[in-house]
């Protein structure tokens, strides 16, 4: 069901957030953190903000944002690669 692959993708958010604060970088958001990060120490950092873009369409256009279970899918396998690089998962 597409609330429960909305879900999915704010929660992987919520983790990428914790990842990120753990690893020492700080803002107020997410994206804020993200800013912070030098590419060269974050290869798939191109996937974190990707992901990131999306959790915001979720939480900010609400149900007006379409979200199919194949892009849920590809979405979910974003935030996998960033939590894989980082030994997170």
């Amino acid at each position: 069901r597409e609330s429960d692959w909305r879900l999915s993708v704010l929660e992987a958010d919520v983790l990428l957030d914790e990842m990120v604060t753990h690893m020492g970088y700080h803002g107020d958001s997410l994206g804020e953190k993200l800013k912070g990060v030098e590419r060269s120490d974050f290869t798939t950092l191109g996937s974190a903000w990707e992901a990131h873009a999306v959790r915001n369409r979720i939480a900010h256009e609400g149900a007006v944002f379409t979200l199919t279970e194949r892009e849920a899918q590809r979405v979910i396998g974003l935030y996998e690669e960033v939590f894989k690089e980082f030994k997170y998962v």
